[in-house]
């Protein structure tokens, strides 16, 4: 008998390996060797069904003791499957565990992907927005050599009626000069 159906065989109110006087609960299934009549010292068969042992005659065995080692097997048989279903369970938690792990590396590498995406469209938010002045002040500046240009050509065209209208009176001036002084013929 393990640790375990000891610790059960305690809690449920049983009697322990240790404290049952005359019986052996052991691995084997068998009662004790000293104790026990030749034809029980051989070696153990199939464990019989539960019902089965409860139906056996009471001259067979007067203090129930094999009824119980059945029992006993029975129970071993089930605290043995759900063993196997416990650690059924504990590789399918770890498995969702891994699973879970996962999906959080995952969730976590796409959230620094996002936070990366955010960043770009916020430096490209601040690059437009700093093209927007760069083109504001080249428009201002464009507007500027714009208004100095047709100042320019007002001086220009000032200055070219100004010569202009110094030619005319040059020319006045040297054709009154060419002309004979004098009566006309």
């Amino acid at each position: 008998m393990g640790l375990l159906d000891r610790i059960r065989g305690e809690d449920q109110g049983g009697v322990s390996e240790a404290s049952a006087p005359g019986a052996d609960f052991g691995s084997a299934g068998g009662a004790r060797a000293a104790d026990a009549p030749p034809a029980e010292q051989a070696a153990p068969g199939p464990a019989p069904d539960l019902g089965a042992a409860q139906d056996a005659p009471p001259g067979d065995d007067s203090l129930g003791i094999s009824a119980l080692m059945s029992r006993r097997a029975k129970l071993e048989e089930a605290v043995d499957y759900v063993g196997v279903m416990i650690t059924n369970l504990r590789d399918k938690r770890t498995g969702l565990e891994k699973e879970i792990e996962d999906e959080s590396v995952e969730i976590k590498n796409v959230r620094e992907k996002l936070v990366k995406i955010q960043e770009y469209i916020e430096e490209e938010r601040g690059g437009l927005e700093s093209l927007k002045q760069r083109r504001a002040a080249v428009e201002a500046a464009a507007g500027e050599a714009a208004e100095r240009m047709n100042t320019l050509r007002s001086m220009i065209s000032e200055l070219d009626r100004t010569v202009n209208s110094e030619r005319e009176r040059t020319r006045s001036f040297k054709e009154s000069q060419n002309r004979p002084a004098g009566p006309a013929p």
